[in-house]
């Protein structure tokens, strides 16, 4: 064998030697980069079941909220149509006002407007005592 090709062994060699080393820096890399998108994949699989937990949590409440919401507003109604009935012992106690004004006595009362003769009695003892 000549030197000169010897020389273009060494440097066939040699080429060979640092293509391998790039190829094993490569494969490293390529290696790594696929654990760390493994890891990052995990890291995101498990925010999202946090966040689908989350979501869930606040489905509930909502749902449970909503609930209340339409428990009170029902609540609402019926005191607001408990206010908007007249109260008939209103009516009767005005009505017994103002026969006591024209005269009228516990009897009368109780006769009249159908209340008990004990309250019939303290209106009339009232109206008197004020006028």
């Amino acid at each position: 064998m000549s030197l000169l090709s010897f020389g273009w062994l060494t440097v066939l060699a040699i080429s060979n030697v640092v293509l391998l080393l790039v190829c094993a820096a490569l494969w490293w890399t390529l290696r790594s980069l696929r654990r760390r998108h493994q890891q990052d994949i995990s890291m995101l699989e498990s925010h999202n079941a946090q966040l689908q937990q989350a979501q869930q949590s606040l489905s509930k409440s909502t749902i449970g909220m909503g609930r209340r919401i339409k428990e009170l507003e029902a609540k609402l109604q019926q005191v607001q149509r408990n206010v908007a009935l007249p109260n008939v012992d209103d009516d009767v106690f005005e009505q017994a006002s103002r026969l006591i004004s024209l005269g009228a006595t516990a009897d009368d009362l109780v006769e009249s407007c159908g209340m008990a003769r004990g309250e019939a009695e303290l209106l009339v003892s009232l109206k008197r005592s004020t006028h």
